[in-house]
Order: C-alpha cells, then sequence, then structure tokens
C-alpha cells in the first residue's frame, strides 16, 4: 500500500530524477534498497506507470498550451483518438471522467482545437503553462550535443550514462554535464505518468489554485502543507502534487484555499489515467538533429 514515503520518493525523482537509490532515500531515511524496492511496487500496482522526460515547448519552436474539457469522456475510443492528433503530447483523465490535454502548437493561436473537441466535447478553459521554461523563446538555442543527450532521455529517462555516451557519441563526463544542464535550464521538466485514483492507504492527487495576485500564489506555495509545487499557468495559477490521509482532508484543503483572500478558483483531480506521447516527441527531436546536421 502506498504511504507518505512513497510520495515523497516521487517527489524526489521530479526534481532529482537522475540520482541513485540511496541519495533519493537519504532524506526520508531509507536505503537505497528500499526504495528501489518502492518504486518497483509503485511500478507493479501500476500507481506509477513511468517517469518521462517532457522537453520544452520552445525547442521545437511551438508554443504550451493546455485544454481542460468540460464535459465526462464518453468512451475511451475518444481518447485514444485524441493522442493520434498532432500536436498532442500529454493527456490526463480524471475520476470524473474529464480530459486535459497539452499541445505544443506552431502558433500561439487564440482559436480552439475543433478536431479535440469534435472527441473530446466542448473546453472547459484554457491554460499557458509557463513552466518549465518561462519564455516565449530559448534565450541560447539548443545545441546539437544538447539534443542528442534529449532524445535518449525522452526515450528512457534514468537511463545509465554509458548508455547515453553510446547512443549519443559523447563522453560520460560531458553527457552528465549536459543531462543536468537541460534540468537547471529548464529544456525538460520530469514527468511521472501517475494513476492517482490507485494509490490506496494516502490519497494522491492534484490541486490548482487561481489567483490574479502574485504574492498570494507565492505564500500558497511556500506554506501549503503535503505538497509539492509541479507547473505554473500563465501568472495566475499553479498546480500542486498532493497526498491526504483521508478524502475528508482532501477537500478540507480544498475549502480553506478556496477562503483565502485573493484566491478566485481551486480546482482538485484524481488521475485516473496519464498519457505522454514520447514517439511524436521523438520525431520533433530528429527533425531537429536532422536540421543541424545538415545545416550549412
Amino acid at each position: 500500500m502506498v504511504d507518505e514515503r512513497d510520495f515523497w520518493i516521487l517527489s524526489q525523482l521530479r526534481k532529482n530524477p537522475f540520482s541513485s537509490y540511496e541519495t533519493l532515500g537519504r532524506g526520508i531515511g531509507l536505503s537505497g534498497k528500499a526504495v528501489k524496492t518502492r518504486i518497483e511496487a509503485l511500478e507493479k500496482t501500476e500507481i506509477l506507470t513511468s517517469l518521462n522526460a517532457m522537453p520544452a515547448a520552445q525547442i521545437f519552436g511551438r508554443f504550451p498550451r493546455l485544454f481542460f474539457f468540460r464535459e465526462p469522456l464518453t468512451s475511451i475510443e475518444n481518447l485514444n483518438s485524441a493522442i493520434n492528433i498532432d500536436p498532442v503530447i500529454f493527456l490526463t483523465l480524471d475520476v470524473n471522467g474529464k480530459a486535459g490535454v497539452l499541445l505544443y502548437d506552431h502558433l500561439p493561436s487564440p482559436t480552439q482545437p475543433e478536431d479535440l473537441i469534435s472527441l473530446l466535447g466542448p473546453v472547459e478553459s484554457e491554460v499557458t503553462p509557463l513552466f518549465p521554461h518561462t519564455g516565449r523563446e530559448l534565450s541560447k538555442p539548443i545545441s546539437l550535443s544538447e539534443l542528442k543527450v534529449l532524445r535518449v532521455l525522452v526515450r528512457s529517462l534514468r537511463v545509465p550514462l554509458k548508455d547515453i555516451s553510446e547512443s549519443s557519441g559523447l563522453s560520460q563526463k560531458i553527457v552528465k554535464k549536459i543531462r543536468r544542464g537541460l534540468l537547471d535550464k529548464g529544456l525538460l521538466q520530469v514527468q511521472p505518468i501517475i494513476q492517482s485514483a490507485k494509490s490506496g492507504r494516502i490519497i494522491m492527487y492534484e490541486i490548482h489554485v487561481y489567483s490574479s495576485d502574485k504574492s498570494v500564489l507565492t505564500t500558497i506555495r511556500q506554506t501549503l502543507p503535503k505538497s509539492v509545487f509541479l507547473n505554473q499557468w500563465e501568472s495566475t495559477g499553479m498546480v500542486f502534487s498532493c497526498w491526504a490521509d483521508s478524502i475528508a482532508e482532501v477537500y478540507e484543503t480544498e475549502r480553506r484555499l478556496r477562503s483565502e483572500h485573493g484566491v478566485s478558483n481551486v480546482l482538485v483531480k484524481f488521475h485516473v489515467r496519464a498519457i505522454l506521447v514520447s514517439s511524436r516527441l521523438i520525431s520533433w527531436i530528429d527533425e531537429e538533429i536532422l536540421r543541424m546536421e545538415n545545416k550549412p
């Protein structure tokens, strides 16, 4: 059964995905062997179905757009059809059957995606993620070496340095430096694919908090218990990964946040399914590598 330490292991994996099992366990009083056993148990029970690297949209000259749909999904086939729509890269489905879809668009278009609407129903809201990379464009173009390392990480995040070195043709020392730099510069975000509705003994969930006052969001980020910051929507919203001992505690947290001065909205989400379309990301990376290798 999942407990608080499993939550913190997943949280450490988000921040330090390349750390050894021993390092991951150091801050929570667990041995490396115990951490490995717990991660394997999370995978076996399909609470953690995968751990992925999600590149920033700006690497491909694209713009992130995240849509939340209003109505429950009518069939799982529609969700599977949505996966095949370019430029969709990430989808979630919550316990209420409502979908969220992240796409990396060619343009920051105000128009709504009619092809997705025909499958998933009307859009409830749209937000622009500002994390991992906060700018519209990269301050410095990504290098060929960075792309080669990134390609391996998107395919398998915790692959050994030796394997990345062999695949990229770079030394292990250079690979280690590039891999760390990709995280530090906001060129990739770690995305654990978690089915929170299966978490059992503790409840893992996401909470979205909205406010036009940045200081309100900053205070919540610093003080919200049993949570880890995940993402930011434009300048008006933040997303947290949270855990609770009971559903009553979840809704008490929601109630408290709604009562905070300056908070405009709060959404609680329990994911039953999440999908990252890694193959599409890898194909875009391949296109960028080919373009750079053929550049005069």
